[in-house]
């Protein structure tokens, strides 16, 4: 039994080394695209590595395992044969992706992924483009890595071999049980809530040490189980030339004005996106009384826009489309395709282009939905998640309670430079509910109560906040953003999932560099959430030609529309109508809402505006 444990440790010890000499190859190929790279840096790329390391190994070393514990029963030759055939063809796989991630980086800028598939179809292409040196060089590194491979594991980590032990039928079954559920929980990166993505590896600016980073092996299996099915006719509902001319008369205004918010210069930005919050909670966008009566005063001396709808059903594709001005992609989260995101423009790097200190704050893990490394791609200055808190604030089991992050983000804003730019995510009103029971509950019975608890819990602290926040120096020079992230089912019943209702978030702009007149204002335009940063960027007097999926949402003459993801399918609102196509499974529902004489028109301009959308996913 001793030999069987020290044997699994061998095993990822080794498996650790051949990922490390696969990193340092890398480097050593690469190395003319670090001259700016501290040797901390290069040192990082190894130690942030060790978690999607882990992961991997536990992968390659599940099989083994079982034949591992077999070894503990019998003596067969046949065991020995299969170990070491797996081993081989682990080695080889490995060795493969390794090296041909060097190969193309240099032409790809980025890691091997999904995409490969593509090319393997033709694999004479691969050589006849490849250079004779690159070929050569390549296979005698797959030669190395794979032989060399088995020859350490025959010497070091097989050796003394394991022996059959006596009442193998009472000891190897427990033991197999215990390394399998460690070895599983390896795979998904930890207890932690949330499995493991890319943004285990993520923590420079500088993409490369990134990329050096994320282990090869997890990230191509990751890729192609993920992205692969990626079909670029998927949404051909017409000539490509026909969408693009529909997609230009939608966004074309009827003329070219700007309703001026901002007279200041220099201004600080603070967006608080609020999780899960619903149009519904806001009596104010008629909602129900009770639940955020703060936010609600805070309506009085702001801009509401009672006309907005998310993008997509989920926080990461919420922060892609205010950061990037994206809209949401059906079925795949461009936030997980590191490959396709570095593509698009970041509302957070144009703001430190011109000046401003940019940061974001979060009481939970980051590592959900690649949230971390799409951050880093934005160029954040700082980026503070539960894991950069202390320890002795109390936590719920996603992360830190909003009435501490609050309080926090408002100690961390009293030491920015000035002009800032943040942003504020909140936690609590996500599942599973645990916040603080210290606000009086709402006096609503229904399934959706400890939904709702936690949203006046967020609404509460929220008020605090600003109480708090409100005699410093920089408070009368900020333009405070706060605005959901996407919807919840709430207690007043509506179609949710496939309809307008439940993109319907609340948007208010507030502050004290707001012009008196503007204050208590309301906005009906139809909007979302890709909208931001081109509005803001126009208020702000910053270019904004990078984000061309977004409109003003200050020029009253702009084409009002919004654009949805709906599972497979998409929403597409007009201000007198919209119309849904929304396809999961066999679910298939398509309807219209409102003046059914804009149906048929509806239906054209949103197929059009998801074809020019997909297309310009795919092409990334």
């Amino acid at each position: 039994m001793k030999q069987y444990v020290l044997t699994i440790i061998k095993l990822v010890l080794f498996w650790l080394l051949f990922f490390a000499i696969g990193r340092s190859l890398f480097l050593l190929m690469y190395y003319n695209k670090l001259a700016n790279v501290s040797f901390l840096e290069i040192v990082q790329c190894f130690t942030n590595a060790f978690r999607l390391d882990f992961s991997t190994i536990a992968y390659l070393i599940s099989f083994p395992l079982f034949l591992f514990s077999l070894q503990l029963c019998f003596k067969n030759k046949i065991i020995k044969i299969l170990i070491y055939t797996v081993l081989t063809i682990e080695l080889l796989f490995c060795s493969l992706i390794i090296f041909g991630e060097i190969g193309i980086y240099g032409e790809w800028l980025c890691k091997l992924n999904y995409k490969v598939l593509l090319y393997l179809r033709r694999p004479i292409e691969i050589i006849m483009t490849a250079k004779t040196h690159q070929i050569v060089l390549a296979t005698l590194g797959i030669i190395f890595l794979t032989f060399g491979g088995i020859f350490l594991c025959a010497k070091f980590i097989f050796s003394p071999k394991i022996e059959p032990i006596k009442k193998w039928y009472i000891k190897v079954f427990p033991a197999f049980l215990i390394a399998g559920g460690i070895t599983f929980v390896a795979m998904r990166g930890g207890f932690d809530a949330i499995p493991i993505t890319q943004s285990a590896a993520y923590f420079s600016q500088k993409e490369i040490l990134n990329d050096v980073a994320v282990n090869p092996v997890w990230n191509i299996m990751h890729s192609i189980g993920y992205f692969s099915d990626i079909d670029s006719s998927r949404y051909n509902f017409m000539s490509n030339t026909e969408a693009q001319n529909m997609l230009h008369r939608i966004r074309k205004n009827e003329k070219d004005s700007l309703s001026k918010i901002i007279e200041k210069e220099n201004i600080n930005v603070v967006i608080i996106l609020l999780e899960s919050w619903s149009a519904d909670l806001v009596e104010s966008l008629s909602g129900s009384k009770g639940i955020t009566d703060n936010f609600d005063t805070l309506v009085q001396k702001g801009i509401l826009f009672t006309r907005t709808y998310s993008n997509g059903h989920r926080s990461q594709q919420a922060i892609c489309s205010i950061l990037s001005g994206f809209p949401s992609v059906p079925m795949y989260d461009i936030t997980d395709n590191h490959a396709k995101y570095k593509n698009l423009p970041s509302l957070s790097k144009q703001m430190k282009t011109n000046g401003y200190h940019t940061s974001f704050y979060f009481g939970g893990n980051l590592d959900y939905g690649n949230i971390r490394s799409f951050l880093l791609h934005c160029q954040f200055d700082e980026i503070v998640e539960e894991k950069d808190i202390e320890k002795s604030l109390p936590r719920g089991k996603l992360g830190i309670h909003d009435q501490y992050m609050f309080a926090i983000h408002h100690q961390e804003l009293n030491k920015k430079q000035t002009p800032f730019f943040s942003i504020l995510f909140t936690l609590s009103s996500h599942s599973p509910y645990d916040q603080p029971k210290n606000i009086a509950p709402v006096n609503i019975n229904c399934p959706e109560t400890p939904f709702l608890n936690s949203a006046k819990y967020c609404d509460h602290y929220l008020g605090e906040y600003f109480k708090s926040i409100k005699n410093e120096s920089w408070y009368n020079n900020t333009l405070f953003i706060l605005v959901g992230d996407h919807s919840h089912p709430t207690h007043i019943n509506k179609q949710y999932f496939y309809s307008s209702d439940y993109q319907h978030v609340p948007m208010l702009f507030f502050g004290e560099v707001i012009p008196k007149q503007w204050q208590g204002k309301q906005i009906n335009c139809v909007c979302s959430h890709v909208d931001i940063a081109y509005s803001l960027l126009a208020q702000l007097n910053i270019s904004n030609k990078d984000f061309q999926w977004g409109k003003n949402i200050f020029n009253p003459y702009a084409s009002q529309y919004a654009f949805f993801e709906a599972a497979s399918g998409f929403g597409w609102i007009r201000p007198n109508a919209e119309y849904i196509d929304y396809y999961k499974n066999d679910n298939h529902i398509t309807y219209g809402i409102g003046d059914s004489c804009f149906f048929d028109t509806l239906k054209i301009e949103g197929q059009a505006y998801l074809q020019t959308l997909y297309k310009t996913y795919c092409d990334y």
